[in-house]
């Protein structure tokens, strides 16, 4: 594994940053990345989860543009490299993210935006009691809702769809649950919503973007949802129900309900596994799981259009509210 050693001394910008629920202390040697990361912050609040350091020196020298990412990981250490220049060295026992990167890639604010800062919190988010999960995320007149399934089930094309149908978007495929208060709250990044190549048959307005390769290789549309389909963004919400998402071949749909261990169990396989240095995190982390599967579960199985199943998630959340608010 590569490992470089940052002299602090240099590091003359620093400023205090929220990502996600999750506290930043920014250290850096790079007036633009500073700004850059500021621009990309939420209002922090105390009672928020854990933070992390993120200390980055900038070789203004180097012209090096982001390269293919890899990836490696020993014991409570990962390393992430995009090119020989740009590095990143995660330490989750210290909650700590150390990084050597060129002047051009300081300065690719889609790279910090879409790609290192929900990788940071899919890595560090365990020591912070931010957990990753496997799941949409959707917000309806202040109620969340989380929408689960295997990849490939449409979980991006549905919240698409939802966002159409008046729900206000928060994530699409990966979001960060935190306990505040003896209650759950989701997170989400700005990350870009994926959606696959054949999407463009649901969605008129994807014919205005380029394919582009994403990081694991797939073939898709790597999108804005604000800008490409005009979607009121949340950043986080209290989620009130869980929905698994199953495609069927049948048109229809249907909800039945499913049992908070099939939830349970779902969550924890969607979860990285973490070293025995972090048991306390660990420990953490299934309390926070077992919160999330107490939520009411249901199956939605349904075959037809993301938009004919946003209408049935739009009518299964009113009247979950009614039942609720009566």
């Amino acid at each position: 594994m590569s490992f470089f050693s940052i002299d602090q001394t240099v590091l003359s910008h620093s400023m205090k940053l929220c990502f996600a629920g999750a506290g930043c202390d920014l250290q850096t040697n790079s007036v633009d990345l500073a700004r850059a990361l500021e621009l990309l912050s939420i209002a922090a609040d105390p009672l928020r989860a854990g933070r992390f350091e993120m200390r980055v020196v900038v070789d203004e020298s180097s012209v090096e543009a982001v390269g293919e990412p890899h990836f490696r990981g020993l014991h409570h250490v990962v390393t992430a490299s995009f090119g020989s220049t740009n590095l990143f060295v995660f330490d989750i026992l210290r909650r700590t993210l150390s990084a050597r990167v060129s002047g051009v890639v300081a300065r690719d604010d889609l790279f910090w935006k879409e790609k290192l800062i929900p990788i940071t919190l899919g890595v560090l988010g365990a020591a912070m009691g931010l957990v990753p999960v496997h799941c949409a995320c959707l917000e309806w007149e202040g109620d969340g809702l989380l929408v689960a399934g295997v990849s490939g089930a449409g979980k991006s094309t549905l919240s698409v769809a939802l966002s159409e149908n008046g729900f206000n978007y928060v994530s699409d495929d990966w979001t960060y649950i935190s306990q505040r208060q003896g209650s759950i709250v989701a997170h989400g990044t700005s990350a870009p919503v994926k959606l696959l190549p054949d999407a463009v048959q649901h969605f008129q307005s994807l014919e205005r973007h380029s394919l582009q390769v994403s990081m694991n290789g797939e073939l898709a549309y790597e999108v804005d949802i604000a800008e490409a389909f005009g979607a009121q963004v949340e950043r986080e919400c209290q989620p009130r129900w869980l929905v698994f998402l199953e495609r069927i071949q049948e048109a229809g749909a249907d909800f039945t309900p499913m049992s908070s261990a099939e939830a349970r169990s779902y969550l924890n396989s969607s979860v990285e596994r973490l070293p025995p240095q972090l048991s306390e995190a660990g420990a953490m982390r299934e309390r926070t799981i077992q919160s999330v599967s107490t939520l009411p579960c249901w199956r939605f199985r349904y075959g037809g259009t993301p938009q004919f199943a946003a209408n049935e998630l739009r009518e299964f959340v009113v009247t979950r509210r009614q039942e609720v608010y009566a």
